[in-house]
């Protein structure tokens, strides 16, 4: 994964609220997977308009972790292998 790429969810792919579960969700075509605050933060930025480095970076100025960036990296690697982003 490149610094510089700029991810984005692939076709049919979304970001869903449940209001009524109070819970994020990826839905895909085939089904949905519940995302943790820290997944939804960085896949909310995959939007084609910030580079990897830039997620990384805007994420680092909100949470004070020292591992946002493995955290960034390991799942825009994780959810690109199963299809669901490109990069």
């Amino acid at each position: 994964m490149n610094g510089n790429s700029y991810p984005y969810l692939a076709c049919g792919v979304r970001l869903f609220w449940d209001e009524i579960r109070q819970q994020h969700f990826l839905l895909f075509p085939e089904g949905a997977v519940k995302l943790n605050k820290t997944a939804w933060a960085i896949l909310k930025l995959c939007d084609r308009h910030h580079t990897t480095d830039e997620i990384i970076a805007e994420l680092s100025a909100q949470f004070a972790s020292p591992n946002v960036e493995a955290d960034v990296r390991q799942l825009i690697a994780q959810i690109s292998q199963r299809g669901f982003l490109n990069e």
